[in-house]
């Protein structure tokens, strides 16, 4: 891939803001802010945020300083794709435009256009690790061009940028969490919680733990799989899916399993995805979720996300024919009582003439408007936290398409599963 310096491309003329000031004087200024606008550069591709920093008047009382901070503030796992960010910011370029450097006294600004690989289709295409994207990325001859502009004073004698012009719009894409099937993000942690009770007179009663509870829970999901081993194993073969997975959904510091298994027939034609959660006062796990043919293998197949906010669990799933698709969405709270659901049916008319698409929106089994349907998805879909199971990636014109920017756990095949659940045992 041909990638321009920022030296290359900087094609420097000026207007002189000092009656009288010496061409050589004033070559020599933009030859300063010019080196500053390299340092810039440099610090972008490499995302360097406190080198770029350091380039500035910018203390942490400006907002220009917060601007900036705010533009490196990546999720908790952001390590895991950070090759991807790295790979993606040094394909940044600066293609100054005809104005280039413009120097009055102790200020300079400069017009220009970023450039930078379209990401956008490379992150939301499905690619099968990190290390295969950073490939596409290096390899890519599509650009794709974003305003830009700097501003500079003179600080004791030393050119700094005083004004950075969109470089959010630059950096969107360390918000966005590209598509990559293989890429294991970290489940759960394995050190139980421990805690201590204190009975009524204020003295300590006992010491109990989920260290008990929790080593339960495990015993309790084993048996789980080993019971239904053969209809999640018609599912993983049948699909060719991980279909098992194992976290703390409702942050009680006991793990949920779950789990996708068929209804038996092989080949595995129905499947059902199913929660499981460990209860203390039962001694045993318990179904909280079940969703019955959440995939299957006529018509379109069925499509699954469960996502979770800070205090709903959300299962959204679809399926249906060319002229009928329907979306069905569970939500729930973190005791598992199911508080609302809805509904969206794409129909579509086809004709020898045209082709025409209607879609109808549902809470419960009352029709509500678009309207009242969205706000619902917006709200959760800002506060989304991670996606816990998916067996597809939103489309753009999908209410959920915020959720391809969501960090995303992958299931595990029920052996590794297994193996996984019983390495967890105190």
């Amino acid at each position: 891939m041909l990638k321009k310096s920022a030296a290359a491309v900087l094609a420097v003329s000026m207007v002189i803001g000092i009656a009288g000031c010496d061409i050589f004087g004033v070559r020599k200024e933009m030859g300063a802010v010019d080196g500053v606008i390299k340092e810039y550069a440099k610090a972008l591709q490499t995302l360097d945020e406190e080198k770029l920093l350091d380039l500035t008047v910018f203390d942490e009382s400006d907002s220009g300083y917060d601007e900036i901070k705010d533009c490196f503030v990546f999720d908790g796992n952001a390590e895991y794709i950070m090759d991807v960010y790295e790979a993606t910011a040094s394909t940044i370029a600066l293609n100054a435009n005809s104005n280039s450097i413009r120097i009055d006294g102790d200020k300079a600004s400069i017009a220009f256009d970023y450039s930078i690989v379209n990401w956008k289709p490379l992150f939301e295409g499905s690619s099968e690790s990190s290390a295969d994207l950073v490939k596409a990325i290096k390899n890519s001859n599509d650009l794709k061009s974003v305003k830009g502009g700097l501003e500079f004073k003179k600080v004791d004698g030393e050119w700094k940028i005083s004004e950075i012009r969109y470089l959010a719009e630059l950096l969107a894409f360390t918000e966005v969490w590209p598509n990559l099937q293989n890429k294991e993000w970290p489940t759960m942690p394995t050190e139980p919680v421990v805690t201590e009770v204190t009975d009524p007179t204020g003295e300590p009663a006992m010491t109990t733990a989920f260290a008990d509870s929790y080593g339960k829970a495990i015993n309790a999901y084993l048996e789980l799989l080993e019971k239904n081993k053969t209809a999640i194993k018609q599912v993983e073969e049948g699909y060719n899916y991980n279909p098992v997975g194992i976290f703390d959904i409702n942050e009680d510091g006991l793990p949920e399993l779950l789990f996708l298994a068929s209804d038996g027939v092989a080949p595995a034609y129905m499947s059902t995805l199913y929660v499981y959660t460990y209860n203390e006062y039962a001694g045993e796990a318990v179904k909280v979720v079940e969703v019955p043919n959440i995939i299957y293998m006529a018509a379109d197949g069925g499509y699954f996300l469960l996502y979770k906010t800070p205090d709903r669990i959300i299962v959204t799933h679809a399926g249906g024919s060319e002229v009928k698709f329907r979306y069905w969405t569970e939500i729930y709270n973190y005791n598992w009582n199911l508080i609302d659901s809805y509904r969206r049916d794409v129909l579509t008319d086809i004709t020898d003439e045209a082709e025409t698409v209607t879609i109808e929106y549902y809470e419960a089994d009352h029709a509500i408007t678009e309207a009242q349907y969205n706000k619902v998805f917006a709200e959760d879909l800002a506060n989304t936290k991670v996606i816990l199971a998916k067996n597809y990636t939103p489309a753009p014109d999908d209410v959920e398409y915020p959720l391809a920017g969501i960090p995303s756990f992958e299931l595990k095949d029920y052996e590794s599963a297994y193996a996984y659940i019983k390495s967890l045992k105190p």
